[in-house]
C-alpha cells in the first residue's frame, strides 16, 4: 500500500486503522508498508512462513519509531502473535470457501464470511442448500428474524440429507454445535465434507474451492475470531487432505500473484518460440562460420590430406586383407582339424560301442530273425497247405514264365554281345590253329632232313611218273589242253592265292611277327657284318667320314647362313611359334595321357614314394639298430625333459586359472553324483554302491538340528507376533474411539489415560515375551499332581481336535446355523487358527485343510439343493481367508498380478475401461471444452442410447471393450501358465469341494459343478487380489480412484467369465463382448479341470495318519493360557452337538477336564502367558494292524544300512552271507564312535524310529545275526524274498533317502516361509507402534496442555495451609512447574486416601503434612513434614503411569516410604486429576 492509501483511511472506524493513517502521515509508513507476498512454507502452498520480515532495530534505510520500541508486529513476540492469528485466519478462509460453495448451489448471496457463523444458527441457509441439491421435494423450511427452537427443524431437514447421501458420522455435527454454538468449526468441516461427497457422487459439477491466502482480514476481525476459538477450546478439524479422503483429484493450487520475477518469465514463456529461433539462428551462424574457417583450412591441406588418406587406406587394406588371409587359413585349419577330430571321435565312440555290444546285437538279431523267419514260415506254410493245388499250377507258370523270360533274356544278351562273341570265337579258333601249327611244326623240325628227303624222292617219281604221262597225254591233245590248263592254271591259281590271302589273313599277327623276326635277324646279321666291316677299317672311315662331314657341313652351313640373313625375321617368328605349337602340343598330350591314366599314375606315384621310403627308413633302422643303446639314452632324456615342461606348464596353467578348475572339478564331480543320484531316484532297483555312497543323506546333522530348532523358534515367535499385532489392533481401534469421544466431550481425559496405560507404550508391550526355556509348557516344581494331569488332559484334547476334524466341522456348522455375530466369529477365528498355530508347519497345515474340508463336506451334506450351497455364509470360509494371508500366496499373486496390473494398469497413465457410454459422452465434452476453450455444441443432457451413437463416443466405447478383452485375455494366459504356481492348499480346498458336491448331487452336470468351484476360487482367492493388490503384495503403492475403477472393470468382466454368466439387461453396453464371454468360459472350464486334478494331501505332504503314533518328536502347540480356557468354554458349550454319541473320546477328555472356570482359577495363578503344549497322542482311536510289522521292517532298514556301510558286495545276500574280518570289526567300532557315542548331536539314520534294540552296544557279528534274523522274518511274512536277493530292503531304503531330500526341502521352504511371515508381521507392528505412537503423542500433549492450563486466577483464603505452603514455595524460588498441594495427614484419612502410616498413631496424623508436587509431566513427589521439618525418609516419587497400571490389575492399596505410608489408589488416583488435569479453579 502507498502512501496516499494509508492516508485515505484516517476517516476509518477502526481505530487500528486510523493510527496506520498517522503513521504514513508522519512519514513512517515504510515500517509497514506492504510489499511483495512472502514465500510459502516448503510443501504448503499459500501457508505463509513465520519469519520477520522487519527488523526491529533502525538500520540504514530505515526509520525506526520516536518511542523505540517498534511496532507490535515488529516487537519482541512477533512470532506468537502471528502464530495465533494463523489459526484464525485459515478458518475465516474455510468460511470463505464454505461462502462461496453455498452461493453457488442456491444462486442467491448469503451474509459475509465474519458474520456467517450467526447466519447459519437458524438453519435456513442450510435447508436452502437441500432445498437446492433435492428440487423435486417440498421442503418446509421455518422463517423468522428472531431466533426460535423451531429452526432445529431446518437443521434436522439438514441431518436427513446429510443421511440420504450417507456422509460418515465423522464429518457430521451435533444440533447444539451449531444451534447454540458449541462447535461452529465443525458445522464449516461437515459442509466442506457434503461438498467433496457430491462431487463425487457427480451431484454437483464443481468442487469447493481454496481460498487461503487469497483473503484478506482486518487485524481486529483476525483477533475477534481467535478470541472466540480460544474461549470454545475446541481442536479445529483439519480441512487439508480431504479431498483425497473422498477419492477426488487433487484440488487446484490458486492462482499465485505475479512478482516480476515471474512477470519475466511468463513473458519469456510467451515469445518462447521467438527466443529459441534468435537463439537457432546465432547458433547456426556461429556453427557456419566455425565450419567455413575449418573448411578453409583444409582446402589449404588439400593435397596432403588426400595422400595421407589414400596411404592411410592401402596399409588398412593391407593389414585387413592380410589378417582376413591368416584369419581364414587359421580358422580353415582349425575347423577342418577340428571336424576330423570330432569325426574321429564320434567314430572310435560309436565302433567302440558297437563293438562292445556286437555278440549282443548279433545275438539279438539273429534271435529277431530267427523268430521272423520262423513266423514267416509257419504262416507260410500254413497258407500252402490251404493252396498247395494252385500254388502248384502257380508254380508251373510261373517256372514257365521264368524259364522264358531267362531264355529271353539270354538271347537278347547274345544278339547285344553278338559282334564281340564272334571275335571272341574267332580268338579262340586263331589260338587253337596257332597251337596246333606250332605243335606240327615242332614235330617236323625234329624229322626235317629225313621227311625232307623222303619227300624229295617221292615228289621227284610222282612228278616224273605225271610228267611222263602227262606229256604223253598232252602230246595227243596239245592244243584242247592247253587252253584248258590255261583255264585251271588260272582257276587254281585263283582259289590258291584266295586261300593264300585267307590264311595270311587268318595268321596275319603270326605272320607278321614272324616276318618281323625274319627281318630283324637278317638286318641284325647284316648290321654285325657291316660292324665287323666298319671295324675293320674305322680308322680310315673314320678319317674319311669327318673329312666328308665336315665339308658337308661347312657347305650346308655357308648355305644355311646365307637363306637364314635372308629370312632372319620371318624364321625368328617361325621358331617361336613352332616352339609354342609344340610345347602346346606336348603339353596337351601329357596332360591327356595324365587324365588317360590317372589311377595308374597315382598308382605309380605312391609306389615310388612307398619304395623311396621304405629304402629311407631301411637306411635309417639300419643305422639306429648301430646306434641303438644311444639312441635309447637320448630319448630318455628327450622325453624326460618334455614330460618335466609340460608338467611345469600344467602347473603354472593350473596355478593360474586354480579357480576354473575347482569350478571344473566340482561340475565333473557334481555331474558324476548328479548320475548317481538319479540312478537312485529314477531306477527300480539301485545297486548296493549307489545306496551306500548316498546312505549319509538319512542322517540329521547339526545344520538339521539348527534348522529344526530354529524353525520352531520362528513358529513361536510368529504365533506371538500375531497375537501382539491383534492386540495391538483392537487396543487402538479401542483408543481410537475413546479419542473420538473425548473429542466429543462424552467423557474425560483420565478415562483415555487409563486406556492407555492398561497396555503399555508399544506393540512390543502388549504380550509378555518370555522365551519359554525349555520343553516342559510349565513349572513342575509349582504345579501339584492336579494341576498337572490337568495340562496332560489338554494336551490330549488338543491332539484329538487337531486330528479328528469332525468335532469342529460340526462346531463350524453350529456357528452357521446360530448366526453367530461378526465380531465373534472373528474371535473364533482367531482361536481356531491358534489351535493349528496358524499353519505355520507341514504337520498344522495338514490337519488345518483336513479341517476346511470335512466342514466343507458338513456343510454339503447338509444343503438340499446346489441353491442351498450356493446362499450359505459358512464359517469355514472365513478360516480359509486367515489362511490365503500368508507370504506363499503373496508370492503367487504378485507373479499372477504384478505384471498385468503394472503394465496395464498403473504404467499406462492413458488407460481408461469406462463402459457407460454417457459417461464417455460427457468426458469427450469435457475435452473438447479444455482443448478449443469454447463450449461444445454437443448437447449433455441426452439418454445413453443417443449418446453411443456419436462417432467419438462410439469409437472411444469400442477401443475400452478392446482393452478389457485384451487385459482379460493376458490374464487367462498368465493363469494358465503359472497354474502350477497355486499354492497347494487353495487347489486341495477347491478338489475336494468337487469331490464332495459331486457325490452330494450326481445328478447335477458335472461342468456346471467344475464352474461352481471355478467361480468360488476367483471369488474367495483371486479377485480379492484384483480388486485390491495393495493389501496382497501385489503393488508396492496405493492406487489413485481411477486405477481402482479400470480394476473393477477388469474385475467385472472376469467375474461374469469365472460365473459362466454373459452380460444381461443390467450391464446392456457390455453384451458386445458376449461372443469372447462364450470362448473364455470354455477356456476357464480346462483351467479349472485342470486346478482340481493334484495328488491327495497325505502324498503331498508325506503324512498319514500313523505319523503321530511312530514319530518320536511330538508335536507343539503355542497357545496362551486365555486361549485354551475359552476353547474348553466352547467346546463345553456344544458337547451335545459336536459329540452325539455318549461314549465318544471327546467326551472322556471333557469329563476328565472338569469345569473350565474352575481350571481357569486353578491354572492362571502359574502362568497368565502363553505356554508351549507338547500334543499327546495315546488317545488315538484308531490302531495299524501291520504295526509290528512295519516296526521291524525299519529296524531291519536300520541295521542293513550300518553293514553295508561296514561291506562290501555285489548285492545285499552277498554282503548278509559275507564272513566277517578284523578289519570289517575295525569298521564298525569306528562308526559306533564317530556316530553312534553318547553325547554326540549328529542323528543317524532311522534314529526316530521306536526300536527295541540298542546298535551301539552290539558288536558287528550281533548285528549280522540279527538282520539276517529280521529278514528271514520278514520273508516269512512276504515282504522280502531271495529271489532278487532281498532287493526290495534296497529299494525301501532308496525311497527313505528321496523322502528325506524331500523334507529337507520341504523344511527350507518353511523356514523361508515363516521368515517371511515374520517380516510381514514386523512391518505391520512397526505400523501399528507409528499408529500408537501417534495417539499417545496426542494425549501426551493434551497432559501437558491440561498441567500447564492457567485457567482463571484461584482465590486462596489467605492464611490457610496451602496459602503459606505457596508463599513459602515463592519465598525460597521453589515453585514447582506443575503446582504443589499439601494437605494434613488427617484430612487425606478424613477423605479416604490416607489409609495407615506406621509409626504414627492416628491422634498424631493432624500434625503431619503430606505435600503433592509435580515438576515433570507424569511424575509426581510426594513428601512429608511435621510443620516446616521435613521428614527423614518420607520422600517418593510417584509415576502416573504406576497408578494407571495399579488401578488396572485391581490393586487397592499402593505403599510408600518403604512400606510405611499406605493409600487408597483409586482415591488418591483422583486427586491427583482433580489437581493435575483440571481447570484450577476447580
Amino acid at each position: 500500500m502507498t502512501p496516499p492509501d494509508l492516508n485515505d483511511l484516517k476517516k476509518s472506524s477502526t481505530s487500528h486503522l486510523r493510527t496506520l493513517s498517522r503513521f504514513a502521515q508522519s512519514g513512517a509508513s515504510d515500517e509497514f508498508s506492504i510489499g511483495t507476498p512472502a514465500p510459502s512454507v516448503i510443501g504448503l502452498h499459500n501457508r505463509r512462513q513465520l519469519k520477520r520480515t522487519d527488523s526491529t532495530r533502525a538500520s540504514k534505510g530505515t526509520v525506526a519509531l520516536s518511542n523505540g520500541t517498534g511496532y507490535a508486529w515488529a516487537g519482541r513476540n512477533w512470532m506468537d502473535q502471528q502464530r495465533q492469528f494463523l489459526q484464525a485466519y485459515e478458518y475465516l478462509c474455510h468460511i470463505g470457501e464454505a461462502k462461496e460453495w453455498i452461493e453457488d448451489i442456491i444462486h442467491e448471496p448469503i451474509p459475509p464470511i465474519v458474520q456467517l457463523e450467526e447466519a447459519l444458527r437458524d438453519g435456513v441457509t442450510l435447508a436452502e442448500v437441500v432445498q437446492a441439491l433435492r428440487p423435486d421435494r417440498s421442503v418446509r423450511i421455518f422463517r423468522h428474524p428472531k431466533l426460535q427452537f423451531r429452526h432445529s427443524d431446518n437443521i434436522a431437514t439438514f441431518f436427513r440429507f446429510l443421511g440420504e447421501v450417507e456422509l460418515p458420522e465423522l464429518f457430521r455435527f451435533e444440533l447444539i454445535d451449531l444451534y447454540e454454538k458449541k462447535n461452529i468449526p465443525k458445522v464449516i468441516y461437515c459442509i466442506h465434507a457434503l461438498s467433496w461427497l457430491l462431487y463425487r457422487n457427480g451431484m454437483v459439477g464443481f468442487r469447493i474451492g481454496n481460498l487461503v491466502g487469497q483473503l484478506q482480514f482486518e487485524h481486529h476481525e483476525l483477533e475477534e475470531m481467535q478470541k472466540g476459538l480460544d474461549k470454545a477450546g475446541i481442536n479445529m478439524p483439519s480441512f487439508s487432505g480431504m479431498g483425497a479422503s473422498f477419492g477426488a483429484e487433487p484440488e487446484p493450487e490458486p492462482e499465485p500473484i505475479e512478482s516480476e520475477e515471474d512477470r519475466i518469465q511468463r513473458e519469456l514463456q510467451g515469445n518462447e518460440r521467438l527466443v529459441l529461433d534468435l537463439q537457432a539462428q546465432i547458433r547456426g551462424a556461429s556453427t557456419r562460420m566455425q565450419l567455413g574457417r575449418q573448411m578453409q583450412s583444409l582446402w589449404d591441406e588439400e593435397e596432403m590430406l588426400v595422400d595421407f588418406q589414400a596411404r592411410i587406406r592401402g596399409d588398412w587394406a593391407r593389414q585387413i586383407s592380410d589378417y582376413r588371409l591368416t584369419m581364414r587359413r587359421f580358422a580353415t585349419s582349425l575347423q577342418s582339424a577340428a571336424r576330423g577330430f570330432i569325426y574321429r571321435k564320434e567314430r572310435q565312440g560309436q565302433e567302440a560301442q558297437w563293438r562292445d555290444r556286437e555278440s549282443e546285437v548279433v545275438t539279438l538279431q539273429s534271435l529277431v530273425r530267427a523268430r521272423r523267419a520262423r513266423a514267416e514260415a509257419r504262416s507260410f506254410v500254413s497258407r500252402m497247405r490251404h493252396e498247395e493245388h494252385g500254388i502248384r499250377a502257380i508254380q508251373s507258370a510261373v517256372r514257365g514264365a521264368l524259364e522264358r523270360k531267362r531264355f529271353d533274356h539270354q538271347y537278347e544278351q547274345a544278339q547285344d554281345t553278338k559282334s564281340d562273341v564272334e571275335r571272341l570265337q574267332a580268338a579262340i579258333k586263331g589260338l587253337l590253329v596257332r597251337n596246333s601249327q606250332q605243335k606240327q611244326r615242332t614235330l617236323l623240325q625234329y624229322s626235317h632232313k629225313s621227311i625232307t628227303t623222303l619227300q624229295a624222292v617221292a615228289r621227284a617219281v610222282l612228278s616224273r611218273t605225271a610228267q611222263s604221262q602227262q606229256i604223253a597225254g598232252l602230246q595227243s591233245q596239245n592244243g584242247l589242253w592247253r587252253a584248258l590248263q590255261a583255264v585251271s592254271r588260272g582257276m587254281l591259281l585263283r582259289g590258291q592265292v584266295d586261300a593264300t590271302r585267307s590264311e595270311i589273313m587268318s595268321h596275319k599277327d603270326l605272320v607278321t611277327k614272324l616276318q618281323a623276326q625274319f627281318r630283324s635277324k637278317s638286318t641284325r646279321k647284316e648290321l654285325n657284318q657291316l660292324k665287323m666291316d666298319l671295324a675293320s677299317s674305322s680308322e680310315s672311315i673314320s678319317i674319311f667320314q669327318a673329312a666328308c662331314r665336315a665339308f658337308v657341313l661347312r657347305t650346308r652351313q655357308a648355305a644355311d647362313r646365307r637363306s637364314l640373313q635372308r629370312h632372319v625375321l620371318h624364321l625368328t617368328t617361325l621358331q617361336a611359334h613352332t616352339r609354342a605349337y609344340l610345347y602346346r602340343w606336348r603339353e596337351s598330350r601329357f596332360l591327356d595321357d595324365l587324365v588317360s591314366n590317372s589311377a595308374e599314375v597315382r598308382q605309380l606315384q605312391a609306389l615310388s614314394r612307398a619304395m623311396l621310403l621304405r629304402t629311407e627308413i631301411g637306411h635309417v633302422l639300419a643305422h639306429l639298430e648301430e646306434e641303438e643303446e644311444v639312441v635309447e639314452a637320448l630319448q630318455a632324456i628327450a622325453r624326460g625333459k618334455l614330460i618335466r615342461e609340460k608338467f611345469t606348464e600344467k602347473m603354472r596353467f593350473y596355478k593360474e586359472n586354480m579357480e576354473r578348475v575347482i569350478k571344473v572339478q566340482s561340475f565333473v564331480r557334481g555331474k558324476l553324483q548328479g548320475q548317481a543320484y538319479k540312478s537312485l531316484t529314477s531306477g527300480k532297483n539301485p545297486p548296493v554302491g549307489t545306496v551306500k555312497g548316498f546312505v549319509h543323506l538319512l542322517n540329521d546333522s547339526d545344520f538339521d538340528f539348527d534348522e529344526e530348532v530354529e524353525f520352531e523358534r520362528l513358529r513361536k515367535t510368529v504365533v506371538q507376533h500375531v497375537r501382539q499385532n491383534e492386540m495391538a489392533d483392537q487396543y487402538i481401534t479401542q483408543l481410537d474411539i475413546k479419542i473420538a469421544l473425548l473429542v466429543k466431550n462424552k467423557i474425560t481425559l483420565d478415562e483415555v489415560v487409563k486406556h492407555q496405560k492398561h497396555f503399555g507404550g508399544s506393540v512390543g508391550s502388549l504380550l509378555t515375551n518370555t522365551e519359554i526355556s525349555s520343553k516342559d509348557p510349565f513349572d513342575l516344581k509349582a504345579l501339584n499332581k492336579n494341576s498337572r494331569g490337568k495340562l496332560e488332559r489338554y494336551q490330549e484334547l488338543f491332539f484329538v481336535l487337531q486330528t479328528q476334524p469332525q468335532y469342529l466341522g460340526r462346531l463350524f456348522k453350529k456357528i452357521r446355523e446360530q448366526a453367530t455375530p461378526e465380531k465373534e466369529c472373528e474371535r473364533l477365528k482367531h482361536l481356531m487358527m491358534g489351535v493349528f498355530g496358524y499353519a505355520q508347519k507341514r504337520r498344522e497345515e495338514y490337519y488345518l485343510l483336513k479341517l476346511i474340508t470335512r466342514s466343507i463336506k458338513e456343510e454339503v451334506d447338509s444343503c438340499h439343493s446346489l441353491q442351498d450351497y450356493l446362499r450359505g455364509n459358512f464359517f469355514w470360509a472365513k478360516i480359509f481367508g486367515a489362511y490365503i494371508k500368508s507370504p506363499r500366496d503373496r508370492k503367487y499373486m504378485r507373479d499372477l498380478l504384478g505384471t498385468i496390473i503394472k503394465e496395464n494398469v498403473i504404467d499406462n497413465h492413458e488407460l481408461d475401461l469406462e463402459s457407460d457410454p454417457m459417461q464417455i459422452y460427457l468426458r469427450s465434452i469435457e475435452n473438447e471444452q479444455l482443448r478449443t476453450g469454447q463450449r461444445s455444441r454437443r448437447n449433455p443432457d441426452i439418454p445413453r442410447e443417443e449418446a453411443i451413437r456419436d462417432e467419438e463416443t462410439k469409437r472411444t466405447f469400442i477401443a475400452h471393450l478392446q482393452d478389457l478383452r485384451d487385459i482379460a485375455d493376458q490374464f487367462f494366459g498368465v493363469l494358465e501358465d503359472i497354474l502350477f504356481k497355486m499354492p497347494y492348499g487353495v487347489r486341495y480346498i477347491a478338489q475336494q469341494m468337487f469331490n464332495n458336491l459331486m457325490s452330494k448331487f450326481q445328478h447335477d452336470d458335472r461342468s456346471h459343478i467344475l464352474q461352481i468351484v471355478g467361480h468360488w476360487v476367483w471369488k474367495s482367492y483371486l479377485q480379492l487380489a484384483l480388486l485390491e493388490p495393495e493389501k496382497f503384495g501385489v503393488v508396492d503403492r496405493g492406487l489413485s480412484q481411477e486405477h481402482k475403477r479400470n480394476l473393477g472393470e477388469i474385475g467385472k468382466v472376469l467375474g461374469h467369465i469365472a460365473a459362466g454368466r454373459l452380460f444381461g439387461a443390467d450391464h446392456v453396453f457390455l453384451q458386445p463382448l458376449n461372443s469372447y464371454i462364450g470362448e473364455s468360459i470354455e477356456r476357464l472350464h480346462e483351467t479349472w479341470a485342470t486346478l482340481v486334478d493334484i495328488p491327495d494331501a497325505e502324498t503331498q505332504f508325506d503324512i498319514d495318519e500313523f505319523n503321530d503314533l511312530y514319530a518320536k518328536t511330538k508335536p507343539t502347540l503355542y497357545i496362551k493360557m486365555a486361549d485354551i480356557f475359552s476353547i474348553h468354554h466352547l467346546i463345553v458349550a456344544e458337547t451335545q452337538y459336536i459329540c452325539p454319541n455318549q461314549d465318544d473320546l471327546l467326551r472322556d477328555v471333557i469329563r476328565e477336564l472338569g469345569s473350565a472356570k474352575h481350571n481357569e482359577n486353578e491354572l492362571m495363578s502359574v502362568s497368565s502367558s502363553e505356554i508351549c503344549l507338547t500334543l499327546n497322542p495315546k488317545l488315538h482311536d484308531i490302531g495299524d494292524p501291520d504295526a509290528d510289522i512295519k516296526a521291524l521292517f525299519m529296524e531291519t532298514k536300520r541295521c542293513v544300512l550300518y553293514i553295508i556301510r561296514v561291506q562290501s558286495g555285489a548285492n545285499l545276500m552277498e554282503i548278509m552271507v559275507k564272513p566277517i574280518t578284523m578289519e570289517d570289526e575295525d569298521r564298525w567300532e569306528g562308526l559306533v564312535r564317530d556316530e553312534l557315542s553318547i553325547g554326540n548331536r549328529k542323528r543317524g539314520a532311522y534314529a526316530e524310529a521306536n526300536t527295541l534294540i540298542d546298535i551301539a552296544s552290539m558288536g558287528y557279528a550281533e548285528l549280522k545275526r540279527t538282520a539276517l534274523e529280521n529278514i528271514l522274518q520278514l520273508e516269512r511274512f512276504g515282504r522280502l524274498t531271495r529271489h532278487n536277493f532281498y532287493q526290495d530292503l534296497l529299494n525301501a531304503i532308496a525311497v527313505d533317502i528321496r523322502t528325506k531330500h524331500r523334507r529337507r526341502i520341504q523344511r527350507q521352504r518353511e523356514l523361508e516361509g515363516v521368515r517371511l511371515t515374520l517380516a510381514r508381521l514386523n512391518d505391520q507392528a512397526v505400523y501399528l507402534d507409528q499408529q500408537l505412537k501417534t495417539y499417545n503423542d496426542y494425549i501426551e500433549q493434551a497432559m501437558v496442555t491440561l498441567q500447564n492450563k492457567k485457567g482463571k486466577k484461584r482465590f486462596l483464603m489467605p492464611f490457610t495451609k496451602q496459602w503459606d505452603h505457596e508463599r513459602e514455595l515463592q519465598r525460597s524460588g521453589r515453585v514447582p512447574k506443575f503446582g504443589s498441594f499439601k494437605y494434613s495427614a488427617q484430612d487425606l484419612a478424613n477423605r479416604g486416601i490416607l489409609v495407615s502410616w506406621t509409626g504414627y498413631h492416628e491422634r498424631q496424623w493432624d500434625k503431619i503434612d503430606l505435600t503433592i508436587s509435580s515438576n515433570e509431566v507424569g511424575v509426581f513427589l510426594i513428601e512429608g513434614s511435621n510443620g516446616s521439618i521435613a521428614m527423614p525418609g518420607s520422600s517418593a516419587q510417584v509415576p502416573l503411569d504406576d497408578l494407571l497400571q495399579a488401578q488396572y490389575n485391581g490393586t487397592q492399596f499402593m505403599e510408600f516410604f518403604g512400606g510405611v505410608l499406605r493409600v487408597n489408589v483409586n482415591l488418591f488416583l483422583h486427586l491427583i486429576m482433580r489437581k493435575f488435569y483440571q481447570d484450577r479453579d476447580s
